[in-house]
């Protein structure tokens, strides 16, 4: 009589190690608005305190130096710099004024006498559209006709460069333009009217938003027939 044969199945675990870099990380993908700058902050441990840091251009270990701290805390090459803060271990890239030629993989980089840490970053220059515009009272927005002004300042915090700013007064009519600068100065005592209102429009290649409306109403004070505006 034959035996049966049994086959024993032996369980196997396959482990797999994926490359961690410890040592240095940051963002991995990064976009920035054309014509504004961006900072990407390039995390270290403590035992790199005290090497130079750089950025290179490129995705392989061949890649070009763009700046380095070169045994100081600071560096900058053209719209480049670095700046190193040991106490925080980051150091941070900016790149100004961000062209659609930046787009690309770069490296965070530390210099070692061993093998160079890096890690890779992969920088996105985009055409966005501005953001709606933040009014910043640049005087105090109760002051005496006759001798004051109030001053407001418009200003688009995100969106592609150049930026262009236009001030209108709101009409039953129709809204006219009163000035093509971010500043607007409102002198109290050429008001003709009690109520006025004025917002302000960012545009770019994008597109246009308008700012909220900013209401002044102009009081006239008994006995010395002169006004507040705010």
């Amino acid at each position: 009589m034959r035996s049966a044969s049994k086959t024993m199945l032996v369980p196997i675990l396959l482990i797999c190690f994926l490359p961690v870099s410890g040592a240095l990380w940051a963002k991995r993908w990064v976009r920035g608005a054309l014509g504004r700058a961006i900072a990407i902050d390039c995390h270290y441990g403590a035992e790199h305190r005290s090497h130079a840091k750089y950025w290179c251009g490129g995705r392989s270990r061949q890649c070009t130096v763009l700046v380095e701290t070169n045994g100081q805390l600071h560096g900058r090459s053209g719209r480049v710099s670095i700046t190193d803060n040991p106490a925080r271990g980051i150091f941070t890239v900016t790149v100004e004024d961000l062209h659609s030629g930046d787009t690309g993989w770069y490296n965070c980089g530390i210099n070692t006498p061993g093998k160079d840490p890096l890690f890779n970053v992969q920088l996105k220059v985009t055409d966005e559209p501005v953001s709606v515009p933040v009014l910043v009272f640049l005087s105090p927005t109760n002051v005496s006709c006759t001798y004051g002004s109030v001053s407001l300042s418009c200003e688009s915090v995100q969106g592609s460069l150049p930026v262009r700013y236009t001030w209108h007064e709101r009409a039953t009519s129709m809204d006219s333009k009163i000035s093509n600068n971010s500043q607007l100065d409102l002198h109290c005592g050429s008001f003709k009217r009690q109520q006025h209102q004025y917002y302000c429009t960012a545009s770019n290649n994008r597109g246009t938003k308008s700012s909220e409306m900013v209401n002044v109403t102009v009081i006239t004070r008994v006995g010395d027939g002169r006004g507040i505006c705010g």
